[in-house]
């Protein structure tokens, strides 16, 4: 491929390495990262392309990646553990200290985790545990498989409901809610408990998908564990093994090592 390649004036790549030639891996990388960044940035793309990186593109790709993190954008952060580039650690440490957004931090940290198993990604997700933000805990609860171990199962688990069922309260209200003329009334208070409620309901979630199989959630809801029944097998020896054997199969099957 020879032809230059029309790629984001946003980031810092040079002439000589848009301009090629490329061989298709390297030239997918570039277009991937630096150029139509949607499909990558959404979680649509395959990017095992990667392995069929040359030593030289391996390391091109690499410092094209640690030249654009000064951008702090998200695909651009994950780039440098989907190179496995442990030499940027040092610098995402540095990041990580001078960043103040809490989500930015945590994915910082995240890819520091797959890195070097850096603890600030553990000390981290149960400060957003502590924080209560139950936007900030959805946005990286899948996350938490990262760590592999009881902790994740752990951390699941003190996110569930509190009740296997939503209070009597807040169902006489979403059948009222959206109801004339209760609408522009009720819709507002009933949406505003849902969004707090969020992060525990997507743990439960996540554990039953876990423990099912399923990548996806197309977990019938009747076959659901309740959050009680999970409560009641936390400590269970033989459930905790078989539940960590599950995390363990999912982070093995995981796509594009994401």
């Amino acid at each position: 491929m020879r032809s230059q390649l029309r790629l984001r004036a946003s980031f810092d790549i040079p002439d000589e390495v848009s301009r090629g030639p490329h061989s298709p891996a390297f030239g997918k990388f570039l277009w991937s990262w630096f150029g139509d960044t949607g499909p990558l940035t959404h979680g649509e793309l395959d990017i095992t392309f990667l392995n069929e990186l040359t030593q030289v593109e391996l390391d091109c790709a690499r410092e094209m990646i640690r030249r654009n993190l000064k951008l702090r954008y998200v695909h651009i952060i994950d780039g440098v553990s989907a190179l496995r580039d442990i030499d940027s650690a040092p610098v995402l440490r540095t990041m990580i200290a001078d960043e103040s957004d809490d989500s930015r931090r945590l994915t910082m940290a995240g890819t520091l985790w797959k890195l070097t198993k850096d603890p600030v990604f553990p000390e981290l997700l149960e400060r957003a545990k502590r924080s209560g933000n139950p936007g900030l805990i959805s946005a990286h609860l899948l996350q938490v498989l990262w760590l592999d171990d009881e902790r994740s199962f752990d951390f699941l688990m003190e996110l569930l409901p509190e009740q296997d069922v939503e209070p009597l309260i807040w169902r006489v209200l979403k059948r009222l809610a959206f109801r004339m003329p209760f609408r522009p009334l009720l819709a507002r208070p009933y949406l505003a408990h849902k969004g707090a409620q969020q992060h525990r309901f997507y743990a439960w979630s996540i554990l039953n998908r876990l423990e099912f199989g399923s990548r996806t959630e197309d977990v019938p809801r009747e076959r659901w564990r309740s959050p009680s029944e999970y409560r009641q097998l936390r400590h269970d020896p033989a459930f905790r093994q078989l539940m960590i054997s599950a995390l363990h199969r999912w982070n093995a099957e995981s796509a594009n090592g994401r």
